[in-house]
């Protein structure tokens, strides 16, 4: 679009046209390819296009101007590409439920912003924003764990004497697997400095980094202990280092590395091959 066709224009206009688009390629009669696609099928493109959008960020000078744009358009694609295959699933649901979660959770967990006038004492201190942030996502926790004990009380209510366990839902008196507080809902698939990252995130905010690092110097301390237990340790010190400076360090070494293969690349460099000082 140029600048007269956007002039004006209410942001995110262009939004419907995308999922108009998304729905003409999987309904009948649109794209074959596309219409037969399941969320299990698409996951290896979302991850992809994640990363793709991260190399972008990460290293803009490797990339052609407007590659963020057109890589966040990709990624747009999947999300766009996963509602509407929900549309087609029993309860159905779409873009819409999307979006309404995402306003819900905003919403939610900024009241300085959507709620009333003074819900935050000092509405420019980061770390208040950030203390509240993670006070409601607790409640949120409180109140799902009280969710889900409700439902397996009454699933095992349920289950008459005798019956086996497939009467009741698999087990219904069954408890979840423990996991510890810090990794709780951590995507399995998260790399590993990520997932580092996150725990001592969540255990120093809850002042219990102590506690967790304790726990790993246990697993190197043990006689079964992992191989390289030690040196992961090590990496570990180096997050915990990372998240005082409020530095991603998945994101720190996917940078460094980018910038050190340009560098060996570079021909101008002095001790490459090309370099005629050689």
């Amino acid at each position: 679009m140029n600048a007269e066709e956007t002039a004006g224009a209410v942001p995110g206009h262009r939004l419907l046209r995308a999922v108009a688009v998304m729905d003409a390629l999987r309904r009948r009669g649109g794209d074959a390819w596309s219409a037969q696609q399941t969320h299990q099928s698409l996951a290896r493109y979302l991850l992809e296009e994640t990363y793709e959008v991260l190399d972008v960020l990460e290293d803009p000078q490797a990339h052609a101007p407007g590659a963020v744009v057109d890589e966040l358009g990709d990624l747009l694609f999947q999300i766009l590409f996963h509602a509407r295959i929900g549309l087609d699933e029993d309860p159905a649901w779409g873009i819409d439920d999307v979006a309404d979660a995402f306003i819900a959770k905003m919403e939610r967990r900024n009241p300085h912003v959507f709620g009333p006038e003074g819900a935050l004492e000092h509405p420019e201190d980061v770390e208040a924003i950030i203390a509240q942030w993670h006070a409601v996502k607790a409640r949120e926790k409180a109140e799902q764990t009280a969710r889900e004990q409700a439902r397996r009380d009454a699933r095992r209510e349920a289950a008459a004497p005798g019956s086996s366990p497939s009467d009741a839902d698999a087990d219904p008196g069954r408890e979840p697997a423990p996991v510890a507080e810090h990794f709780s809902a951590i995507p399995s698939r998260l790399p590993a400095l990520q997932t580092a990252a996150k725990a001592v995130h969540r255990a120093r905010s809850a002042g219990h980094l102590r506690e967790l690092l304790a726990a790993a110097d246990a697993v190197v301390a043990a006689e079964d202990a992992p191989e390289g237990a030690d040196l992961a340790r090590d990496m570990i010190a180096q997050v915990v280092a990372a998240e005082a400076r409020d530095v991603d360090p998945e994101s720190a070494l996917r940078a460094l590395l980018s910038r050190t293969a340009r560098e060996l690349a570079d021909p101008t460099r002095p001790g490459h091959p090309g370099d005629a000082r050689a």
